[in-house]
């Protein structure tokens, strides 16, 4: 992963731009880990968020959850 300061990032905007389509790029400030750049395809991989809206991965836990406390909320009200 390439650590850069806020500095380097600034005056090689295109070069680092370039680089986060490869692999995350940390920018840092005093030292310190502040941001991270990365291509927008890795950053809808790790949200879960596609073009067309919410993935299939994630319609599918929406509905497994829906279905559990569908369940739950029926076994309550036998009680």
């Amino acid at each position: 992963m390439t650590r850069v300061t806020a500095t380097e990032f600034k005056n090689n905007v295109g070069a680092f731009s370039d680089a986060a389509m490869r692999e995350p790029v940390i920018i840092t400030s005093h030292q310190r880990d502040r941001l991270v750049l990365l291509s927008a395809e890795e950053y809808r991989r790790l949200t879960g968020d596609t073009q067309q809206g919410v993935s299939e991965d994630r319609k599918r836990l929406i509905r497994e959850r829906a279905e559990y406390h569908r369940n739950t909320i029926i076994e309550l009200a036998k009680r």
